[in-house]
Parts: structure tokens; C-alpha cells; sequence
């Protein structure tokens, strides 16, 4: 029997041998108020980014999946990409040079997660050149600062604007007295990597919390990286030696002062490519990227009433990028003429937002806001430092206006129609962008949820995919349309069975022109899916997750429609977590189950089974914390989707990940 089939089987087998002892649909008021809260939050979690306002899950117009702070340090997750990688209907790539997400079959060849919405505390991350928000070591936070991450998956536009077409990610930070105190960490693991960081948190006698941390990872990856296209005499026999350097370094504060939120963060992330990409030499050190977000903003939220609150904010972000590209100016006739080139983008953007939530009106719960961009610069360019030619030096500027409402109308007790929508400008474009959003919640039992949900979305061209290379002033915007139908059944405590059906409908998605290379509005892709997920929890910490989603993603860009590219037709998930030793100690161990994918050269890169486990203790010295991960237990080497082979792109049509590897971390609280 494969493992793919004996996940959902052992799962069965752990509900069936728990019995309930009562149904939460019988629980009286009584029980549920000497419910220790942890069981009555497990049963229906509260989320704050489905609408902007908290509401529980079962209330959300959305699907929604919750990532808590005792996941992360349960599974060990190192990164923002291996968190939500344990999520269902979605998968994590890597090329060697960034981290990317799919989401429900789709994920497209080198859009650097632009049709994902990423945010930290509500505040968007994604930048203002390719719109990208990389979930690995590029992210703004280091995991151990990670209070909750709440994704919900579908079009987000009618309350979040562009990029929101695959779904919104909020990453919302710990306060500092979460550490009351201050708490250094350091790490140790395979590949050179080391990991430092040191963090003061503390509520203050006059109220005020503060958090502070600053941190630092470097790894110096695999010594060796053998890949067959480059397997000649000329390029070191297809091995790339220490090239797979990785280092990041990130600062971030948060200061509330009553009505007041100050937060501001940086991360500084350096990479070497070893796939030589876009034509670059191969096995060659000056290969390297280098990209850094900064961000900062001042929120104000107040009570105006016991029914009405506003939130204002007002905030300053900017991103760079730069990269030196070494490649054979003789175009591979002998001798090599080593030429290095420049690639460089400077990103700045100010702004601010306003909204009013309500439930004054009968029955309703209303949220009106306005939110407005301004991108004070958006320069690229390119050169060769010597001799120095210049090849593209391109600078915008320019607004994104968008207004938002959303009505949470109750027709009865237990129904609620949520109608919403929002109307966008962006001077990328030239056309207002209308995104309204339905859902039909209704709550039969106290234990059960159906929704029927209907949303769109849109994706501005970006700068990269509007000035880079060969520009294109005419393309235009992406859309999506999303019909999905979720169930939820919570039919004990600590039980919850979900599964939802859905359908996607992507059109003019931009696609490079193989001849001329613009970015055009020539893509259309239609998904069809369902996922299925059931969670346990028992008192003790003990859990068990399971998760599977199938989708299948048709091409219909030509004739016949086709399987589309890095889209695996099966993703399950299986995370189990056991406390050892009288509570002393805890195991988590998760499984990732990602099928067969299509590559853009027309093959297959293999489906890949990862196990991973990692051990904590928090009771072995007083104030430590100690934690063992052992990632990628049985040494896999998962292939993920290349490039097409064509010069000046990716030549590898599959790009394999590291093998084994551990991470020993030790944390200690003054």
C-alpha cells in the first residue's frame, strides 16, 4: 500500500479509537464556559484577515487554515515557506534562488509569488517592481516572532486589492510580553548554517509593549551541486563547487502605546545562484543576488462606541534589489570574454488607509475603508560595469486608489449572506478594477458550517513584466474567478472534518512571447478541485492533522487545453505531534506528499515524500529551550520545475533540493 493511501487510513483508525465523549452540538452553556479555552478555540479558532475585523472561522466569507506559534516551534518550521507548506492546497518550490507557493494546482513559471497577497500585522509586503513577497529566507520576520499565520485561500481583491488572486497571507506578530524579557537563541545545523538572534520584549508600568529583535542565518549549502546540461570539461563537468551561499539578516520593532501601533522591520537577504541562469557563466562565485525590504507604519485604532471602531495607518516601505550576472561576451566561442553586468531595481512607497468597522445597524456588521498608494519610484536598470554599456534605465511613479465595503447581513440566526466588493485604481492600467466578493453561510447545528462563495480578482502588470527586457506599454490586467463550496463539521471536542469543492478561472494571464520576449495577456487557465482535511486534538498536546487536496489545471492558452505546468494533480499533508517523557519533551513529525509535476520541457519532475520530525523541551534547564530537527528524514532529493533550456533562461528542466539535513537550536529567557 503506498503512503499516500495509508495516511488518511491511520487518521480513520486515531478518530475511530477516541471516541467523543459528547457531541459540541449537546454541549449546554455551562460546558462551554468551564471549557478550558484552549478545547472551545481549537473548535472554531478566531481570525482577524478574512474580513479585516476578528471574526471565528465559521463566520468567515472564506476558507480559512490558522498556523499558531505552538506549530512552529512543535514542527520546527525555519521558514515562512515551511510553515504554510504544511497546509492544504498548498506546495513549496525553490529554485536556488527564491522561495514560491502554489496554491491549488497554480503555480506559474517565474511570477515570484506576485499573484499571492503576503502581509505582516495586515500591512502588505510585496514590493512595487516584480510584486513580489518570497516566503523563505527573503521574508521580513524570523519564525520564533510569529504569533499566528491565517491564510485564506481564493480571490482577496474585494478587500485587498491587486495581487490577491490566489489568496491572502497575514503573518501577525508576538507582543512583547510574550518574552517578558530577554531571549537569545542560537542554532547549528547541516551545510555550514548557523543561526543567531536576540530579542527584548516587556509590557512597561505605563502599559506601553515592546518588542525588539534583530537576527542573523547563514548557511553555506551543499559544497558540490551536479547538474547534467552543464556536464562538459568546459563547465567544471556540471558541478557547481560552493555555490550555494545563503545569509540574511533581519531587525524588527513593535511599540503599542495605548491607541498606538509603531512597527518597522528590515531584512537583508545575499544568495548565490548556482543554476546560472539567464545565460550567466557557469560555476562562476560572482553569481549573487542581494535583496532587501524595509518597511514601517503608525496604526491607530480606537473604540469609537461599544459597536463602531476605526483603524488608521499611515506607512513608508521600500525595496532593493541587485545582482551581478557574469557572462561570456564571446557567446561561447573560445576564449571566454567575462563580462559582469548589473542588474538593479529601487522600489519606494508611501501611503496610508482608513476604516470604519460597525455593527450599530440591526443584524449587520459593516466595514467601509479606503485605502491609497503612492509609488514615489520604481527605477530599473542594467549595465556592464566594464567595459560599461548601458542596457535599460527605467524610472515610474504613480498612484493606486482603492475603496472597500463589506456587509455581514444576518437573514436569520443561523444564516448570513456576506456581499462585498472593492474598486480599484492603478496607474499601471488604464481601466477601474470592480472585485465584489458573495458568501452564503449557514450554521444548521452549532457543530456545522456550509458556504457558498463567489469572488474575483485582478494582477496589475508589474514593472518587470511592463519596462524589463523587451517593454510592453499595452498589456494589461490578470483575472480570476473563483466558485467554491466548503463544509466544516466539528462533531466533538477537539474533532474538526472539513472539505470544500471549487473552480478557478484564470484569464489573460502575461506570458513572455517566445519570439519577441514581451510580457502579453495570452494565458487562460481553468482549475477544478476539492480539498479534504480533519484535525484531532487531545488534552496533553497531542495532535494529528491530516490534509489532501486534488486539483487538475488546464492550459487552455492553445488547442487542445493540456495539463499545465508545476501543477501536481495530488498534495497531501500529515503532521502528528506526541509529548514525551511526562510532558518533559515533545514530538512533531510531519509528512509532505507532492505529485508528479509537468516542466516547461515537456517531461515530468518526480512527486517527492518528505518526512521530517523535530524534537523539543523547554523543562531541561531552567529558562532554556532546546529543540533537534532532522528535515528530509529518508534523504530525498525532490525535483522541482527548471526552466525551458533556452539560452538565456534556466537550462535545468528539473532543479533537485538538498537531501538530510538537521537544525539543533537553544533558546534561553533571562
Amino acid at each position: 500500500m503506498s503512503r499516500a493511501r495509508f495516511i488518511p487510513l491511520c487518521f480513520i483508525a486515531a478518530l475511530l479509537a477516541n471516541p467523543p465523549a459528547a457531541k459540541a452540538g449537546t454541549l449546554s452553556a455551562d460546558d462551554l464556559m468551564n471549557m478550558p479555552m484552549e478545547k472551545l478555540v481549537n473548535m472554531n479558532v478566531e481570525v482577524t484577515s478574512a474580513s479585516k475585523y476578528a471574526q471565528k472561522a465559521s463566520e468567515a466569507p472564506s476558507a480559512v487554515e490558522v498556523i499558531t506559534a505552538e506549530d512552529i516551534h512543535t514542527f520546527g518550521y525555519r521558514t515562512l515557506g515551511e510553515a504554510l507548506d504544511g497546509l492544504r492546497g498548498l506546495y513549496a518550490a525553490n529554485d536556488r534562488s527564491y522561495n514560491y507557493l502554489g496554491v491549488r494546482g497554480f503555480l506559474h513559471a517565474g511570477d515570484y509569488d506576485s499573484r499571492i497577497l503576503i502581509m505582516v500585522d495586515g500591512r502588505r509586503m510585496n514590493e512595487n517592481i516584480f510584486d513580489s513577497a518570497n516566503p523563505g529566507q527573503e521574508f521580513m520576520l524570523d519564525m520564533d516572532l510569529v504569533d499566528r499565520i491565517e491564510f485564506i485561500p481564493g480571490p482577496g481583491s474585494s478587500l485587498y486589492g491587486a495581487n490577491a488572486m490566489l489568496g491572502v497571507i497575514n503573518v501577525i506578530t508576538k507582543k512583547g510580553a510574550d518574552f517578558n524579557g530577554l531571549q537569545t537563541a542560537a542554532g547549528l545545523g547541516s551545510f555550514g548554517t548557523n543561526t543567531e538572534r536576540v530579542t527584548y520584549g516587556k509590557t512597561l508600568r505605563n502599559g506601553t509593549d515592546v518588542l525588539l529583535s534583530a537576527s542573523r542565518y547563514a548557511s553555506d549549502g551543499p559544497p558540490n551541486l551536479f547538474y547534467p546540461e552543464f556536464n562538459s570539461p568546459a563547465t567544471n563537468n556540471g558541478i557547481a563547487h560552493d555555490e550555494d551561499l545563503e545569509q540574511s539578516r533581519r531587525a524588527f520593532a513593535k511599540v503599542r502605546y495605548q491607541d498606538f501601533t509603531f512597527e518597522g522591520g528590515v531584512v537583508d537577504r545575499y544568495k548565490q545562484e548556482p543554476t546560472a541562469t539567464f545565460g550567466a557563466l557557469f560555476n562562476d562565485p560572482d553569481n549573487t543576488t542581494d535583496d532587501e525590504w524595509a518597511y514601517s507604519e503608525v496604526k491607530y485604532d480606537k473604540s469609537l462606541t461599544a459597536a463602531t471602531n476605526v483603524h488608521l495607518e499611515a506607512f513608508y516601505q521600500s525595496y532593493y534589489y541587485h545582482a551581478l550576472f557574469p557572462y561570456d561576451a564571446n557567446n561561447g566561442t573560445p576564449p571566454v570574454d567575462r563580462v559582469l553586468n548589473w542588474d538593479a531595481v529601487d522600489g519606494r512607497w508611501a501611503g496610508g488607509e482608513a476604516n470604519l468597522v460597525t455593527s450599530a445597524f440591526k443584524r449587520q456588521k459593516l466595514i467601509v475603508g479606503l485605502e491609497y498608494q503612492y509609488d514615489i519610484r520604481q527605477h530599473v536598470y542594467n549595465y556592464d560595469i566594464s567595459p560599461y554599456v548601458l542596457y535599460q534605465n527605467h524610472n515610474r511613479m504613480g498612484s493606486r486608489v482603492g475603496a472597500y465595503a463589506q456587509d455581514d447581513y444576518k437573514l436569520r440566526d443561523n444564516l448570513t449572506l456576506s456581499a462585498g466588493f472593492r474598486v480599484d485604481e492603478n496607474h499601471m492600467i488604464p481601466d477601474l478594477q470592480f472585485n465584489p466578493r458573495f458568501a452564503l453561510i449557514w450554521d444548521p447545528r452549532q457543530d456545522t458550517t456550509f458556504k457558498l462563495i463567489y469572488g474575483s480578482a485582478f494582477r496589475a502588470p508589474n514593472v518587470y513584466e511592463r519596462d524589463r527586457g523587451t517593454p510592453n506599454p499595452y498589456n494589461k490586467e490578470e483575472h480570476i474567478r473563483t466558485y467554491e463550496g466548503d463544509a466544516e463539521w466539528r462533531p466533538w471536542e477537539g474533532v474538526k472534518l472539513s472539505g470544500d469543492i471549487f473552480e478557478n478561472d484564470f484569464t489573460r494571464i502575461l506570458e513572455p512571447d517566445p519570439v519577441s520576449g514581451e510580457f502579453v495577456n495570452v494565458g487562460k487557465f481553468t482549475a477544478r478541485g476539492f480539498d479534504l482535511g480533519a484535525e484531532k486534538k487531545w488534552t496533553g498536546e497531542r495532535s494529528l492533522k491530516w490534509s489532501f487536496n486534488h486539483t487538475i489545471l488546464y492550459d487552455q492558452s492553445g488547442d487542445p487545453d493540456v495539463w499545465a505546468v508545476d501543477s501536481p494533480k495530488n498534495v497531501s499533508k500529515l503532521s502528528y505531534a506526541e509529548p514525551l517523557f511526562g510532558g518533559r519533551a515533545k514530538l512533531g513529525i510531519e509528512n509532505v506528499f507532492v505529485d508528479a509535476r509537468k516542466t516547461l520541457q515537456d517531461s515530468n519532475a518526480k512527486y517527492y515524500d518528505l518526512v521530517n520530525a523535530n524534537l523539543t523541551s523547554t523543562k531541561i534547564l531552567p529558562g532554556a529551550d532546546i529543540s533537534f530537527g532532522v528535515y528530509n528524514i529518508f534523504n530525498a532529493h525532490p525535483e522541482m520545475v527548471g526552466g525551458t533550456g533556452a539560452p538565456g533562461d534556466t537550462l535545468q528542466n528539473v532543479i533537485p533540493q538538498n537531501g538530510r539535513n538537521v537544525l539543533a537550536t537553544v533558546r534561553y529567557t533571562f
